[in-house]
Order: structure tokens, then C-alpha cells, then sequence
């Protein structure tokens, strides 16, 4: 099934800022570089791998700021849902720039109550709201079944020890038919590894030596995800966006959608 996905000539080479940034319209860009050498190093990336990752994070909109990265997901939820004030959204975790593009949709103005927008601050109860988000766990979120129709994370799965049980956790919160988008850094032509496991008693253990994104010692890397990720959530898939698979098969939107018929 992911063969057919992957092979899907429309899909791998989107184009996503062809008329301008896929937010704004803009078209002037400007490139920072943002992989350092440690990080490199630790995730042991080809000169190419980081040059891919590079121009992945580090592309940036001289007008909105958006990365490509989250211009990719932009481009994809136009694409399958072009009228957002009819859903009801969950933003996990405030992927940047992401809620310009809510607001200037429509989607998140003043008193709306369609988007949902959540953090995670471990010495919190789970649930409680503070500066206008929720405090939510991915692996254990607080809301009732069937609740939203679109759900968006970036760049959170690799941090997590369970990232099956997010996923699983998204889809439960998720309406028939509803849809989660999310990326993830991933490199196709690798088997996914493990940096940090627990021990008999659940506590962490370095399997690896460490490895992080941002600043040092805030995000700490569990999984370094490869092409088998993609395999193994074949059965959830709809559709995996690129923006051009041939030129950089780092910048893509996994679609994943409920079963179920569409209320």
C-alpha cells in the first residue's frame, strides 16, 4: 500500500511555493542554516542529509517567517480543506507561524471556538488552560472521543517514548472520516533507531549517546525515524505530500484519516 502511496507522481512533487510562500504569496525567501555540527554529527547525517534538512527548516518567508517545513503543512490542509471554519481543529503544541495561517483563514479570530491549541508543561494538571491553550499530554489526551475533525502536530513524535500511542490517541479524539496531519523528521534510506529507552523500573535510559533539537537539552531525541515508519502506519495512511520528492524527500505532510463514514 505505501508503495502506491510513495510512487503517487502528483503527490511527490507539489511544488508548494510555485505562486509564492504558500501562506502569504510572498516570493522572497532567504536560507539560514540551522542543523550545527553536533547534531550532525549525533544523527549522523550525509553532507546531502544535512543540506536536505537545512533547507527544510531553515528556508524561510521573508514576509510571514513561515519555515518550508510548516508552509508544507499549510499547502496541505488548503489542499483538502479549503473551508476551515466549518471543522473543529486541534493545533497540538503551536507549531510556528501555524496560527497566522489559522487566523488569516478564518479559523481562529477573536472568541471562535473552532480551533483548540495545546502546550505541554509536565508539572501541570492535564487540561487546564493557561494563556488560551490546553495543557495536553499526546499520549494521553484529555478530550472525548470523536471531538474534531482535523488534528495538525509537527516535529513531536520523535520526543515521545511512546509515539504509536500518540498517534493511536490522535485518532481516538478524531471524528469519522477526520483527518491528522503532522511531519516528522525522517530519512527515507534509514531503518528507525532508538536514543532513549526506559529501564526495568520506567525510568529513562540513554541507549544512545544524546542527541537534541534546539536548544541544547530541551528536546531531547528518542526515535530517529526511518523509511519503515512510513511502512508500518501504511494502514492509517491516506496520503503523503511532497513538496519535490527528486529535489529534498525530507519535506513532506503525512495525511493520516479515520475509518468511518463522514458525518
Amino acid at each position: 500500500m505505501i508503495r502506491s502511496l510513495l510512487l503517487r507522481s502528483k503527490d511527490r512533487w507539489c511544488r508548494i511555493d510555485r505562486r509564492g510562500c504558500a501562506h502569504c504569496g510572498a516570493r522572497s525567501f532567504h536560507q539560514t542554516p540551522v542543523i550545527d555540527d553536533d547534531l550532525a554529527s549525533t544523527w549522523e547525517l550525509t553532507r546531502r542529509e544535512r543540506n536536505w534538512f537545512n533547507l527544510r527548516e531553515g528556508h524561510f518567508c521573508q514576509s510571514c517567517g513561515m519555515s518550508r517545513r510548516v508552509r508544507m503543512i499549510v499547502w496541505t490542509i488548503r489542499q483538502l480543506h479549503p473551508h476551515l471554519d466549518n471543522l473543529t481543529i486541534l493545533h497540538c503544541n503551536g507549531i510556528n507561524q501555524l496560527d497566522l495561517f489559522f487566523r488569516a483563514a478564518g479559523a481562529s479570530a477573536a472568541g471562535a471556538s473552532n480551533v483548540i491549541e495545546t502546550h505541554y508543561a509536565p508539572n501541570e494538571p492535564l487540561g487546564l488552560m493557561s494563556s488560551g491553550t490546553s495543557n495536553q499530554d499526546l499520549t494521553r489526551l484529555t478530550f472525548a472521543d470523536e471531538t474534531f475533525d482535523l488534528a495538525v502536530h509537527s516535529e513531536t513524535l520523535e520526543h515521545l517514548l511512546d509515539p504509536e500511542a500518540a498517534l493511536k490517541e490522535v485518532l481516538r479524539v478524531l471524528k469519522p472520516g477526520g483527518r491528522q496531519m503532522y511531519t516528522l523528521p525522517l530519512i527515507q534510506s534509514r531503518r528507525t533507531r532508538q536514543r532513549i529507552g526506559t529501564d526495568k523500573q520506567g525510568s529513562r535510559t540513554q541507549l544512545l549517546p544524546p542527541s537534541f533539537h534546539g536548544t541544547d537539552g530541551e528536546y531531547p531525541v528518542v526515535w530517529e525515524f526511518g523509511g519503515d515508519f512510513l511502512l508500518a502506519r501504511s494502514p492509517h495512511i491516506e496520503r503523503v505530500f511532497y513538496d519535490n520528492y527528486w529535489l529534498n524527500p525530507t519535506v513532506f505532510t503525512v495525511v493520516e484519516r479515520k475509518a468511518g463514514k463522514v458525518t
